[in-house]
């Protein structure tokens, strides 16, 4: 079985103390063929300290090349990043994308109105249909503005923040955002994510929802890659198994790696 974990964070990432050296060698010894490391790029967003969000693009490269070297008779080592996307900051969010060179790009959703979704400022005064609703809707707005990424990220996580009543999530309410939102990647040659880590935030089911994914693979999609969104290296492949048993129920024959962030597929 091909396993990669491609979404993983260092301490080159605002919210990870994790040694980048220690993600690698971990990952070697749990057997992976490949990983994405995809430290966190955030930008124009109010209460986060530009310091520790703006990540040093430079050393983030140069360590990450050093360590495809040294390992690269053990493991692959993909140069990726997951940049916070927002309508105002495509063209300088992309224009480091370009420069940069990077083998694997995760679009996410992490904020609204330079507000970051975790704070609950956006949740307050809404019902959870009421944030769902706007939370698809800032994305199919994204999807429509950016081009240079690869997958969407965590596509459905919102339900995670603002507590036990913003928990779950009624798909007929927001269908026919969710299916444009999906006609949209698949359109534009994009991918979606299983992202694992729902089960470590106690949402006991992986982003986004299966019923979510089943829809993408019902459209067309064929571009989905599988991350733990690790922060410590005892995270890394998390899980990965329910990831594997939704794919071979949906009867999905490959996962997708990414080189200069052209999709490889590689059969499970």
């Amino acid at each position: 079985m091909f396993r990669a974990d491609y979404h993983i964070h260092s301490s080159f990432s605002g919210d990870s103390n994790e040694n980048i050296d220690d993600i690698v060698r971990q990952a070697i010894s749990l057997g992976l063929n490949e990983i994405a490391i995809t430290d966190h790029l955030e930008y124009d967003m109010l209460g986060l300290d530009p310091k520790e969000w703006t990540l040093d693009l430079d050393k983030y490269k140069e360590k990450i090349m050093k360590l495809k070297e040294i390992y690269k008779e053990k493991i692959t080592i993909r140069h990726g990043i997951e940049i916070g996307v927002q309508p105002q900051t495509r063209d300088y969010l992309e224009s480091l994308v370009e420069k940069y060179d990077f083998d694997f790009v995760i679009a996410s959703n992490h904020g609204i109105n330079k507000i970051d979704l975790s704070n609950g400022i956006i949740q307050k005064g809404k019902t959870r249909d009421e944030v769902q609703k706007l939370y698809f809707q800032t994305i199919l707005k994204n999807i429509n503005l950016y081009t240079k990424y690869n997958v969407w990220g965590h596509l459905d996580f919102i339900t995670r923040y603002g507590g036990k009543e913003f928990l779950g999530i009624d798909l007929k309410k927001n269908l026919d955002l969710i299916t444009e939102i999906l006609e949209k990647l698949i359109e534009k040659g994009k991918g979606i994510e299983i992202n694992t880590s729902g089960y470590r935030y106690n949402e006991n089911r992986v982003y986004p929802c299966f019923e979510i994914i089943k829809k993408y693979v019902e459209l067309g999609g064929k571009i989905i890659t599988i991350g733990s969104d690790a922060h410590t290296k005892e995270q890394i492949a998390m899980d990965f198994s329910k990831a594997y048993e939704i794919l071979k129920k949906l009867k999905v024959e490959y996962i997708t790696t990414f080189d200069k962030m052209k999709p490889i597929f590689r059969k499970i």
